[in-house]
C-alpha cells in the first residue's frame, strides 16, 4: 500500500505519521458504525477499497465468536456485544470534546523508562505460569466480548502494575508529554494502567472507542515478533483512517474517547506486546467556561 506522510512539529521528540494515500472512512475495513452482516449500505465502498476480503474476515471472525460461546449456549452475547460496540462507535465521539487538531501523534518513551520497561519485559515474559500474578497468563475476556477474538487467538499478560518503579515512571513520562500535546489542561488525573498485553498470531482488535474515565491515553509497543507491521487503524477528527506503525519503544498518543481505534487487519507473527496509559484531562473552571468551541 503506498503511504503518505504527516509531520508533527509540535514536540522535538515527535516523529512521522503514516496513514494511505487512498484515504477511506468507517465501515470500510471493518464494521465501525454498522454491520456488514446486517447491513449492507457500506458495502459497495468496502469492495471498491478491499473487494471482498474484509467482509469475508469479518465474517470469520464474528462465526468465531458464535461458535465459540454457542457450545454454552451463550451465543447472544456475541450480537449483545457487537451491538453494543457499533452503538458506542457512533454515539460517543460526536458527544465527547476534542482537545488537538488531529486526534493522535506519534512520539517515543524517554531513553531512562524504556531501560526499566526492557528489564521488566525481559524478567518477567518468560514465567509462564498462570498461578503466579507476576507471570505470563491468559486474559480473561467478559463472555461474549467482540473487542478481540480471543476464541482463537487468546490475549495473554504480563502486569507491569506488580513493579511499582516501572508504574510510576511510565505514568510521569506519559503525563509529561500530555501536557505537550495538550496544554490547555491544568492536570492530567491518572485513569488506569493496563498490561503488558501480548497480542497473538492472528489476533484481530475490532476498531472501537474508550468509555469514561479513559480520555487522553498512550499505547507503548514493548516488543513484537511480526512477520510484517501491525497497524493501528485510527480515525482523526475528520473521519479519515490512518495505519499507524510502531517499533518497541515507540508510542501513539491518542484521544482514545473521541478517536475510533483497532487493528482489524490480522496480526501476521508471533506477538505484539502492549502497555495502555490512560488519563483524564482536568481544566481550570474559568478557562473551560471561556472556551466556546472544540478544536
Amino acid at each position: 500500500m503506498i503511504t503518505a506522510v504527516f509531520f508533527f512539529a509540535l514536540y522535538s521528540r515527535w516523529i512521522i505519521l503514516s496513514a494511505a494515500d487512498d484515504q477511506y472512512g468507517v465501515d470500510t475495513s471493518f464494521p465501525i458504525h454498522h454491520n456488514f452482516l446486517t447491513q449492507s449500505a457500506q458495502l459497495d465502498a468496502t469492495k471498491s477499497v478491499f473487494g471482498h476480503h474484509r467482509i469475508q474476515t469479518y465474517s470469520e471472525f464474528f462465526s468465531g465468536c458464535l461458535r465459540y460461546y454457542g457450545k454454552m449456549n451463550k451465543a447472544y452475547l456475541c450480537h449483545q456485544h457487537e451491538e453494543q460496540r457499533l452503538t458506542l462507535n457512533k454515539m460517543q465521539p460526536r458527544k465527547m470534546t476534542n482537545y488537538t487538531d488531529v486526534g493522535f501523534v506519534k512520539t517515543k518513551v524517554s531513553d531512562d523508562v524504556w531501560k526499566m520497561i526492557q528489564q521488566f519485559w525481559k524478567k518477567h515474559v518468560d514465567r509462564v505460569d498462570g498461578n503466579i500474578p507476576w507471570g505470563l497468563h491468559n486474559e480473561s475476556w467478559p463472555e461474549g466480548n467482540t473487542y478481540t477474538n480471543h476464541w482463537t487467538s487468546p490475549t495473554k499478560l504480563v502486569p507491569i502494575m506488580v513493579d511499582p518503579n516501572a508504574t510510576e515512571a511510565i505514568y510521569k513520562d506519559v503525563e509529561s508529554q500530555l501536557r505537550v500535546w495538550i496544554p490547555q489542561a491544568t492536570s492530567f488525573r491518572r485513569s488506569n494502567i493496563y498490561g503488558i498485553r501480548v497480542y497473538t498470531s492472528g489476533s484481530i482488535l475490532a476498531p472501537h472507542v474508550d468509555r469514561d474515565p479513559l480520555v487522553s491515553s498512550a499505547i507503548i509497543n514493548v516488543d513484537q515478533r511480526v512477520v510484517e507491521p501491525w497497524p493501528l487503524e485510527a480515525y482523526d477528527h475528520e473521519g479519515r483512517a490512518h495505519n499507524l506503525t510502531l517499533l518497541p519503544g515507540e508510542m501513539i498518543l491518542y484521544e482514545s474517547h473521541s478517536v475510533l481505534h483497532g487493528r482489524p487487519f490480522a496480526l501476521q507473527g508471533e506477538y505484539y506486546a502492549n502497555i495502555f496509559v490512560h488519563f483524564k484531562p482536568e481544566f481550570d473552571p474559568v478557562q473551560a467556561s471561556n472556551d466556546n468551541g472544540e478544536l
